[in-house]
């Protein structure tokens, strides 16, 4: 099971309330205690990776009583998927993918999953069922809109602001989250945004991230990604003019009548960037007269790797080359020419001109984001810590990059954009939404670096954030991170392998961290997730006999693995307060994971 473990506790109560209810049966044997729940909200097999199954705990009463059993994934349209057994192979979990018993992928909706227990005569069927759960398949879908429709220049080049709004809808899940890109003409990024849903509004004064004006006359793109809350992403793309400046009209610079030439309208292209193809605009001097021409497009050796021919009922004004040589395979990365010829039969001698030098660019750009610390502190120390970019590429000029944070629930934390060479993100460890990073975890890092012609490279590294300490009025408080427990259990050794040694890590370092302190006495106060926070009579009963005294064994079980590592066992007090003190409402299902935590209090 994963998403149920955590230092704090999972928010358990909707599972282990069974043993509530246990406790208040009568003499009759009942099935109270029957339940089937999750702690996600959804899933979506084609979304994030912890969203792409979902997870139920089955808790049972009498099991030894139980003749058949019968789990069923439930839609409006009925059972879609289902398990089966009796008493003996009943599991204590069940696991789905949003697949039919077919193999083919569910209906996209509201399910809720189904336990129905058969004991026989001795006691009644009995039926539970878990809350409302969702099948998310179809990505977000939305538009942009701009007002006004273009940008106005002044005479200064100046520009009105606009209003850009990114309006989104899903089918069944919520909106977590946008990002967008303004590519200029050219396809390089000019400008970056993002935010989290539904704050879908902005004002954009047509600066770029260094501070340059939109150009007169261009033309730009808004490139937006739509984020859902289990990660499924769809695109959406629209254009914005800026006019031209007042009693100027635009005007195309070509060659003089009967001139001979071959321009590159770009440095270069990429064919798997935003420039795809390279423009050769062409002047055939005396057309009248053009018998045949040919362009000949070579390498830096001079080797031809594309011709292209015609006569004088076929004359395009311009050429368009996608990089691929006459036998239709790429052509190598590097410098190219093209070099025009034209017959003129009789009337004129024949001609030549070649163009300048245009770049293939093939290979996206590469390297490295470098970390100013090795371990991000930022409420002692250095506050901050500096991402460099270190990239570089083949053939082509960087221009840009954007980069993006995780937290470790691999929701966007917060990002970043520049054009180059500015290469650093300075950051002070808070997200979006203003909240700081959380102790001890680690914070993916993922840097989409373009260059000039649009190839994008894609850099990783992770940020990994220290045990965090704040100065209190009685003392300190360690923020620590969370341990992963074997569900609704303060058994922290019996766990995936990748978690175990997680928690060993996390131990080894508040162990080292504690010793600093070996004058102050630690309290520790387990903390934990509330399902039923939307039900107060449930909620209260989870709360007393669940939740806080869960929260107290894994406190309990947290004291023996650092008295193990060589800390005193007087210097502690352990405390379980279940699910008190949230530090985000529990009906957050995407950030609620923060309340699943123990709190270490460190008081003379």
């Amino acid at each position: 099971m994963r998403k149920l473990l955590s230092m704090v506790g999972v928010g358990a109560g909707a599972v282990i309330l069974a043993a509530f209810l246990l406790g208040c049966q009568t003499a009759k044997p009942n099935t109270a205690g029957n339940s089937i729940q999750t702690e996600q909200a959804g899933l979506a097999p084609n979304g994030d990776k912890q969203y792409q199954t979902i997870d139920f705990v089955i808790v049972v009463t009498n099991r030894d009583a139980i003749k058949n059993w019968k789990v069923e994934m439930v839609s409006s349209a009925g059972p879609q998927k289902e398990w089966s057994g009796d008493a003996k192979d009943m599991p204590s979990s069940v696991t789905w993918d949003g697949k039919t018993e077919a193999g083919a992928l569910a209906p996209e909706g509201s399910y809720t999953a189904r336990l129905t227990a058969d004991y026989g005569n001795s006691i009644p069927l009995a039926v539970a069922q878990s809350a409302p759960f969702i099948l998310d398949i179809t990505p977000p879908t939305g538009t942009i809109a701009f007002s006004p429709q273009q940008f106005t220049p002044n005479a200064q080049g100046a520009v009105q602001p606009v209003t850009i709004q990114i309006m989104g809808s899903s089918t069944v899940a919520k909106i977590d989250s946008w990002s967008m890109d303004i590519m200029d003409s050219a396809g390089q990024v000019f400008r970056t945004f993002d935010g989290k849903w539904p704050s879908g509004d902005l004002h954009w004064d047509g600066t770029s991230m260094s501070g340059a004006v939109v150009t007169p006359g261009a033309a730009y793109k808004a490139d937006a990604t739509l984020r859902d809350e289990f990660g499924l992403t769809s695109q959406i793309t629209s254009g914005i003019e800026v006019a031209n400046l007042p009693g100027v009209q635009p005007t195309m610079a070509q060659a003089a009548p009967g001139t001979l030439s071959v321009v590159p309208e770009t440095a270069g292209f990429a064919p798997s960037g935003s420039v795809k193809t390279e423009v050769l605009s062409v002047s055939y001097g005396k057309t009248d007269s053009l018998q045949s021409w040919k362009m000949e497009i070579a390498d830096s050796s001079g080797v031809d790797q594309k011709v292209f021919t015609g006569d004088g009922s076929n004359l395009p004004n311009t050429v368009m080359w996608d990089g691929k040589n006459d036998a239709g395979a790429m052509a190598a990365e590097g410098t190219y020419t093209a070099k025009l010829s034209v017959d003129y039969g009789m009337a004129y001698a024949p001609g030549t001109t070649t163009s300048s030098t245009f770049v293939l660019d093939l290979t996206p750009p590469s390297g490295t984001i470098a970390l100013s610390s090795p371990l991000f502190s930022p409420m002692e120390g250095s506050p901050t810590i500096t991402l460099t970019v270190d990239a570089m590429s083949k053939v082509a000029k960087i221009s840009s990059w954007r980069m993006e944070i995780f937290d470790p629930e691999d929701h966007l934390f917060k990002s970043f954009s520049e054009r180059w060479p500015d290469n650093h993100a300075v950051w002070d460890g808070k997200g979006i939404k203003g909240d700081l990073v959380q102790s001890a975890e680690d914070y993916p890092v993922t840097a989409r670096v373009s260059d000039e012609f649009g190839n994008v490279g894609e850099l990783k590294t992770i940020v990994p954030v220290d045990i965090l300490v704040e100065k209190t009025p009685e003392g300190y408080r360690i923020l620590a991170s969370r341990i992963f427990f074997k569900p609704f259990t303060a058994d922290f050794v019996d766990v995936r392998p990748d978690l175990a040694a997680q928690n060993v890590k996390r131990l080894d370092a508040l162990a080292a961290k504690l010793k600093k302190f070996p004058q102050y006495h630690i309290q520790l106060v387990g903390h934990a997730v509330m399902i039923y926070w939307f039900d107060k009579t449930m909620g209260a009963a989870e709360q007393k006999y669940v939740l806080i005294p869960l929260s107290e064994a894994r406190s309990d079980a947290i004291k023996k693995a650092l008295v193990d590592r060589g800390l005193d066992t007087a210097m502690f007090a352990v405390k379980g307060v279940g699910a008190s003190d949230q530090l985000v409402p529990d009906s957050d299902l995407a950030d609620r994971w923060q309340n699943r935590r123990v709190a270490f209090f460190l008081e003379k």
